[in-house]
């Protein structure tokens, strides 16, 4: 067989898949997306938030890092958990999201990352889809209007 395709990605965590679906926006772009695990999306560990623990240290979900003994931890060695199916990291993490604030993101494009303020990612927030119906006017006040 003779495949050919635009662009391969490696890594099939969050950020290859997005960069996948954003370039077969256009459907002349031919994308692969290779990923070293398996697809275990409808997997209940990996769907149900509660059990993401149990993801952690286990061959089939987890590359088991592990760091070098760490001298300000008496030589402990510290689990380095990375996904290792379908979604990466960000499907080992009971889908938990944390967004930065404004004043983080602005320091971040001030010290050396241009494009990183709150006002450039402000419209790639807006995309991230919130599941939560009910927002309180606290959280709409101090996410500065990302849900709407």
């Amino acid at each position: 067989m003779d495949y050919k395709h635009d662009f391969v990605i490696v890594g099939g965590g969050l950020a290859g898949l997005v960069v996948a679906a954003r370039l077969t926006e256009d459907p002349n772009t031919s994308v692969l997306v290779l990923e070293a695990g398996e697809d275990h999306t409808t997997d209940p560990r990996v769907r149900t938030p509660a059990l993401w623990p149990s993801l952690l240290g286990s061959g089939e979900f987890d590359w088991n890092y592990r760091t070098v003994p760490q001298e300000g931890l008496y030589g402990k060695i510290v689990p380095l958990s990375q996904g290792k199916f379908l979604g990466g990291s960000s499907a080992i993490n009971g889908q938990a999201f944390v967004a930065n604030s404004k004043a983080a993101m602005d320091a971040r494009a001030q010290f050396g990352s241009p494009g990183w303020d709150w006002q450039s990612m402000a419209p790639y927030f807006k995309k991230i889809p919130y599941p939560l119906t009910a927002i309180s006017r606290r959280q709409r006040a101090l996410t500065a209007g990302l849900h709407q």
